[in-house]
């Protein structure tokens, strides 16, 4: 990894505000199906060759707290479980670390750990000692922490310290249950009133990636539980009642995730693309549970079989218990079809949909569509969902195509998290890709912000907390996060400067990748405050430029604005007056015939607002 950090001045952090307005893609594009793998790797990239890049220069409210170049966190749901605040205020992060494609026989548990004042160096080494991934972090007991990951070879790796923060891991395998050669995509939580319950998902490995049907499903969905902080296990990789083989051919991975418990009161999701959309819920920590259908799928036991489009969950959720233990769900939602042969994916069906249990189920009535975004849209429950940056009732994309789509194969606003607060203040963070920002073949994405102050009926501004120009190459996603202090949210993601991934789907060349963590001020939550009129402003056309540029500036009220072009070093390289301009729409002419080819940043400021635009210039 290198150290080295891109030299670039930004003297303001702005939290970019927009409209709420939902804007329709084209239908040709949304109908636009592309074939979709239904087995996914763990393993390794096929390209060798690392294009090693400085990280963007951060700076509060994030931290550069880890890396990698093994860049697959998840095939879907984000894990709970990899930001963590601890009962004293402290703090740990885990993520999977790889540095040695394209196999990556070093790849295992980062963690990096926050004393209550500032973040510890870098991490260099997993801290297994044999090769992991897909790792989750806990507290156990009242000053240890437990990470729980799968093992290459097979079984879960535990790994067990006290105190935290500091020390050497204990380290230990939990058994395969009998019939079963390889388990991965582990997730973990502890639960109870004393945090000394460990509670594990993992899924037997698929016969496509050389595993077992097993009690015969094709990729079972195993539980462990030990109720002494894992000394002993009383549960060892069963399968709970109502997602054995008699409801269910299948699971794959990552479309599982947990619930933050609330003591013995805790609770899981499974958001499986051809599955129902289930919640399992326990009030005894993990001794009976009960189950919900959420989305009834229309092709029960689906099992390969041609089936017409279906409007379902992209396979990415995440859940929340209020104060009150009301749990609350966001998930990605998409389109799917089957030929018989193989599953296709729609890439640009899009939206991050909500749902408490005080709602009605989606189930017994037109399942092909009741999850389509439109209608989600009107009923009030879709929470997300690409945003119309430059405010011309249109999602500008350079990666217009399926064929340009990063394939993540989720919708393009996915990786949703929720959190509550003591007060029950709500907020939503998600990846969506986003306009404006793109490497010229590719769109990249971003991290996105709403909240709610009324248990989650009304949902506040959409906010890109990652618009800062320092991310204006960059790929924001997998972030996860953590319920935080009085004033603060807290999550981490992962970034780098290509959109999509090495290890699959786009099998980009392997790149460093950056692991930030990230300060959420609940300032956020003031829905209830007048919204502030802001300018807007179109991406710089033509693109690239080469002796004008032109920008397409919208005023809410009359004013002042000045318009700065500068290199990616904060070098300035212009500056322009607009003086006195009226209300409406303004068409804003950049001189480029002196300035060298290259990519440059256009600052335009307008009252106590600034905002950043990519302008590229080729003579």
């Amino acid at each position: 990894m290198k150290t080295f950090l891109l030299s670039f001045i930004c003297s303001l952090f702005i939290l970019a505000a927009t409209g709420q307005d939902r804007i329709p893609l084209n239908a040709a594009l949304e109908n636009a199906p592309a074939q979709k793998p239904r087995f996914v790797q763990s393993g390794q990239n096929p390209i060798s060759d690392v294009i090693y890049k400085s990280p963007s220069l951060i700076s509060f409210p994030e931290a550069l707290i880890g890396g990698t170049i093994y860049d697959l966190q998840s095939n879907g749901s984000t894990p709970f479980g990899r930001v963590l605040m601890f009962d004293d205020g402290t703090m740990g992060a885990v993520w999977t670390r790889g540095m040695s494609p394209t196999a990556y026989s070093d790849r295992g548990t980062g963690y990096n750990y926050y004393d209550g004042s500032s973040w510890s160096d870098e991490p260099f080494e997993r801290i297994e000692t044999v090769r992991t991934g897909w790792p989750s972090l806990a507290q156990l007991g009242s000053n240890g922490e437990v990470v729980l990951a799968h093992g290459a070879s097979g079984g879960l790796v535990m790994s067990r310290r006290s105190p935290k923060g500091s020390g050497s891991w204990t380290q230990s395998t939990l058994p395969l249950p009998s019939g079963v050669n390889t388990t991965w995509w582990s997730r973990m939580v502890t639960g109870g009133t004393d945090k000394n319950t460990i509670h594990a998902l993992v899924l037997t490995l698929p016969t496509a990636n050389g595993g077992l049907v097993y009690q015969d499903q094709d990729g079972a969905l195993l539980y462990y539980r030990s109720l002494d902080g894992g000394d002993n296990w009383n549960e060892q990789g069963i399968i709970i009642d109502g997602l054995g083989s008699a409801y269910y051919t299948n699971f794959t991975a990552d479309t599982y995730t947990w619930v933050e418990p609330q003591g013995d009161h805790l609770a899981f999701i499974v958001s499986d693309t051809w599955s129902d959309l289930i919640v399992m819920e326990s009030e005894d920590n993990g001794t009976t549970w009960q189950k919900t259908i959420v989305w009834e799928h229309p092709y029960p036991h689906w099992n390969g079989e041609v089936t017409d489009t279906i409007y379902c969950p992209d396979g990415s959720a995440h859940g929340a218990f209020d104060k009150n233990g009301k749990l609350h769900l966001v998930f990605g939602v998409n389109r799917e079809m089957s030929d018989g042969s193989a599953t296709s994916w729609f890439p640009f069906v899009d939206g991050v949909a909500y749902w408490n249990e005080d709602m009605p189920a989606w189930t017994g009535g037109d399942q092909l569509h009741c999850l389509d975004p439109d209608l989600l849209y009107q009923s009030g429950h879709l929470v997300g969902w690409m945003q119309d940056i430059d405010g011309n009732n249109s999602i500008d994309l350079v990666g217009n195509t399926v064929e340009a789509i990063a394939k993540y194969y989720l919708s393009p606003s996915s990786f949703p998290q929720i959190a509550f607060d003591q007060e029950n203040n709500a907020v939503l963070i998600y990846s969506s890709i986003t306009e404006g920002f793109d490497n010229g073949a590719q769109d990249y994405r971003h991290i996105w912000a709403r909240a709610s102050s009324d248990n989650g009926n009304s949902w506040g501004q959409f906010l890109d907390v990652t618009d800062d120009p320092v991310h204006m190459f960059d790929e924001c996603v997998f972030p996860v996060i953590s319920a935080g202090s009085a004033e603060d949210w807290y999550f981490l993601y992962q970034y780098d400067n290509e959109p999509g991934l090495a290890i699959r789907g786009d099998e980009d060349s392997p790149t460093d990748n950056y692991l930030s963590f990230y300060y959420l001020s609940k300032i956020i939550n003031r829905i209830n405050d007048p919204a502030i009129e802001k300018a807007a402003v179109s991406q710089s056309y033509p693109n690239p430029a080469s002796t004008q540029a032109y920008i397409d500036v919208t005023l809410p009220h009359a004013g002042f604005v000045n318009v700065q072009v500068s290199s990616l070093s904060g070098v300035l390289i212009s500056s322009t007056n607009h003086q006195d301009l009226t209300p409406g729409i303004h068409h804003l002419s950049i001189d480029t015939k002196q300035i060298p080819s290259g990519v440059y940043f256009i600052h335009l400021y307008y009252n106590d607002q600034v905002i950043t635009k990519k302008l590229i210039i080729q003579h």
